[in-house]
């Protein structure tokens, strides 16, 4: 079993990769932590997003290896996409405000997508000997598509729970009576 107590942790420090131990203020460890949250974000939500979760982890040890396989990542947003597609009409001709987990999960994926964008703007203009040596494009391809992905289950619930979004669909009768 992995030890989880080495105390390199107590000096900031911490393996960004097999070859690197880093600051834990390294932004690809930030990247990593922003994932993380993100798939914790979706377990508030329940077991529905499970693949998804776990497709995150996968992510996170891809980065970790510096391997990604990107017909694996292509795969992920197809699926993602497809859904959307499908179920793009389930989005409210009116605002609504965000309401409950698969919200909180949606800006926190926005949030994930924009450290990556982050990264590779700094990575692309650093030293041949300071460079990652990955391409993180279809991580930030995957995020930005997982976050529409999430802004439309959000909105299915105006359709499934109509109860809480009562003050919203009030308003809008009004609007348009």
């Amino acid at each position: 079993m992995a030890q989880i107590v080495t105390k390199k942790g107590d000096y900031g420090m911490t393996q960004l990769n097999p070859d690197r131990i880093a600051s834990k203020a390294h932004p690809m460890i930030e990247i990593m932590g922003e994932i993380d949250e993100l798939a914790c974000a979706l377990g508030l939500s329940g077991d529905k997003y499970d693949g998804i979760q776990t497709f995150l982890s996968e992510l996170m040890g891809c980065m970790y290896y510096k391997q990604l396989d990107e017909r694996r990542v292509a795969q992920q947003i197809w699926q993602l996409e497809d859904y959307i597609t499908t179920h793009n009409n389930s989005i409210p001709n009116f605002f609504v405000n965000p309401r409950g987990h698969v919200s909180l999960a949606r800006a926190v994926c926005r949030r994930a997508e924009r450290r990556v964008v982050e990264f590779m703007d700094k990575d692309r203009n650093a030293p041949l000997d300071e460079k990652y040596g990955m391409n993180l494009q279809p991580v930030q391809q995957y995020l930005n598509r997982l976050s529409d992905y999430l802004f439309v289950k959000s909105f299915e619930r105006v359709v499934t729970e109509p109860q809480l979004f009562a003050d919203e669909l009030a308003i809008n009768q009004q609007i348009f009576a």
